[in-house]
């Protein structure tokens, strides 16, 4: 009896132990950020256009937990952040200011979006295909089949479309062909009759 008791008493105290030691650890780990500063202050950026933004938060067991954006703008949504990737996205012609907030902490980014889009350019692909576009959406897609001027809209995802639509721009011609804009990598995938082909700047 006295064995098993002492067998007992050597549980719990394991398991108060235990508990100590994980309750030290949750504290140390959600200690409160002293600071929070970001890679930018001030910001200009093409429409469509997305940028990576960097944070260093103190102290550094901190570094790890959520911040939260927000975006305040007059007039209109001029951008947003995709809290996935820390990646401020243009959406409108404007200005705006991003501010991030961690633990009561708060850094501030002041965003201009300019009239040009970041999809404007020369695009080219692995197997020939090459796109010319302009700020206004127009330009020419040359294929192995010759070619043909374009205009391209906007337009909107469709639910289940992609995962993520903060990291894509969706253009779309009047043949039905898709033009989308990866604002994470910087390159446009065109989707013509369900042949998909990548296309990078030239």
């Amino acid at each position: 009896m006295k064995r098993s008791k002492k067998i007992l008493i050597i549980l719990a105290l394991c398991v108060f132990a235990a508990a100590q030691a994980v309750g030290l650890f949750l504290l140390v780990r959600t200690a409160p950020a002293e600071s929070l500063e970001l890679s930018e202050t001030t910001l200009t950026l093409k429409l469509d256009e997305g940028f990576r933004v960097t944070h260093s938060v103190e102290p550094a067991r901190a570094a790890g937990r959520l911040i939260r954006y927000r975006v305040t703008a007059t007039g209109g949504i001029v951008a947003w952040v995709d809290e996935q990737n820390e990646m401020i996205v243009a959406l409108a012609p404007g200005v705006c200011q991003v501010k991030a907030t961690i633990d009561g902490r708060e850094a501030v980014i002041d965003v201009t979006v300019t009239e040009d889009t970041a999809i404007a350019g020369e695009w080219i692909a692995a197997d020939g295909t090459a796109l010319s576009i302009g700020n206004d959406l127009s330009g020419t897609l040359r294929t192995a089949a010759g070619s043909e001027p374009v205009r391209w809209t906007r337009d909107a995802f469709t639910d289940g479309e992609v995962k993520n639509a903060y990291r894509y721009a969706k253009l779309i011609a009047q043949d039905g062909t898709v033009l989308y804009y990866d604002r994470l990598n910087d390159s446009l995938r065109l989707d013509r009759s369900g042949a998909v082909v990548t296309l990078v700047r030239r």
